[in-house]
């Protein structure tokens, strides 16, 4: 039965992540990259940091008005890790300017970025344990998302935002190789 199970799991990790991972975090871009930040410093990896305009799409999808941040971790491969902040999709946004004041609906849309992980490196051992650990310093579940105003009703975007921050749980920090523990 645990073969089984870590053979869905496997496929639905094959189907959701493929070579690039990027979901959704309950907590704002500065709180994620300041636990980032912390981790990268005591795993003793040597990353840059830049700043980068949010694309077209980043700003009609997401309401993204501020600039993205990119995180490249030079070593052992190289990988860049980009966030960016969501505030609501364009019709949420649209309800929500004709139903709320701005400085309510500025409130109720916080608290979300967008993270994306590319290329992923054919080890993934010291980034999953990276990503573990930066999971592990947030006040709550990254895919704890229920409460934000473009998540409530999308049951199963949560549930596939959950199946993917839990990819970096699976991964045995050794070898990389699907662990059944978490």
């Amino acid at each position: 039965m645990n073969a089984q199970r870590s053979l869905v799991r496997r496929f639905v990790d094959t189907v959701l992540v493929g070579n690039r991972w990027r979901t959704f975090c309950g907590c704002s871009q500065a709180t994620l990259l300041e636990r980032l930040t912390e981790a990268l410093e005591d795993h003793g990896l040597p990353f840059e940091i830049d700043e980068r305009s949010p694309s077209g799409t980043d700003r009609f999808l997401y309401g993204s008005d501020a600039d993205g941040v990119r995180v490249t971790i030079t070593e052992p491969s190289e990988t860049e890790l980009t966030v960016v902040p969501v505030t609501a999709d364009p019709v949420s946004r649209t309800v929500l300017s004709m139903a709320v004041r701005e400085d309510v609906r500025e409130r109720t849309t916080a608290g979300v970025c967008l993270v994306d992980v590319s290329p992923l490196p054919d080890d993934e051992g010291e980034l999953a344990a990276l990503m573990r650990t930066v999971m592990d310093r947030l006040e709550r579940d990254p895919w704890d998302l229920a409460d934000h105003p473009r998540f409530r009703l999308a049951v199963v975007q949560r549930y596939k935002i959950r199946a993917k921050w839990r990819y970096w749980s699976r991964l045995d920090a050794a070898g990389g190789s699907v662990s059944t523990s978490y």
